[in-house]
């Protein structure tokens, strides 16, 4: 059961712990774009993926082309150096 988060608390816990603002961001599993969203409003750049790709047109209809690239793959197949990125985002995908 998804409910919808009206109040803002995820995003602001998230802001919390990890800088956003001008971050290179990986979003793992990203699905509909939820965290993707919030990540490519504040970072440089967002590379998020999903394995569902009814999802990740989802998300991509959603999100910033500009900041966003999309991919559809699990993530034992992503296939990045692992300095690309300074934060990880990873929700609801485990």
């Amino acid at each position: 059961m998804h409910v919808p988060d009206v109040h803002g608390v995820e995003a602001k816990r998230i802001e919390s712990l990890v800088q956003l603002s001008g971050a290179r961001i990986l979003d793992v599993g990203c699905g509909d774009g939820r965290l993707t969203r919030l990540a490519a409003a504040q970072g440089v750049s967002v590379y998020a993926f999903d394995s569902n790709a009814e999802r990740v047109e989802q998300a991509r209809a959603a999100a910033d082309a500009q900041r966003v690239r999309f991919g559809v793959h699990g993530a034992e197949a992503l296939d990045v150096a692992r300095e690309s990125f300074d934060v990880a985002l990873c929700g609801w995908s485990l």
